[in-house]
């Protein structure tokens, strides 16, 4: 008995299994998710804003200190910043791939 696996069948098998894995997210946890990323990015938006209040506060005797630090941890938000709003945008993509309808045109 020979056991052949065509190349539709896997195609098929795949299908289900991101199908069934993807049913797995609804709408609502999809707008969870979102809104907690919104609520990051604005967290982190005012943290920029206060580390710049900070970073004007140091008085001159100080900024030899902190300086460096500082511009590392200005370094480190703004590339949080990137990565969350990347994040944000690929969860918006799955989520628009996901939940839109494929119409397939009639000839």
């Amino acid at each position: 008995m020979e056991n052949t696996i065509l190349e539709n069948k896997i195609k098929e098998i795949v299908n289900n299994v991101l199908t069934e894995e993807a049913a797995k997210v609804s709408r609502y946890e999809f707008g969870r998710v979102q809104f907690k990323i919104d609520e990051l990015e604005n967290s982190l938006n005012e943290t920029i804003k206060e580390l710049r209040k900070l970073q004007d506060a140091v008085p001159s005797g100080l900024k030899n200190v902190v300086n460096g630090r500082l511009t590392n941890v200005s370094k480190n938000l703004y590339e949080s910043k990137k990565t969350i709003l990347e994040l944000k945008e690929k969860v918006k993509k799955y989520k628009r791939n996901l939940y839109s309808q494929q119409i397939e045109e009639k000839k």
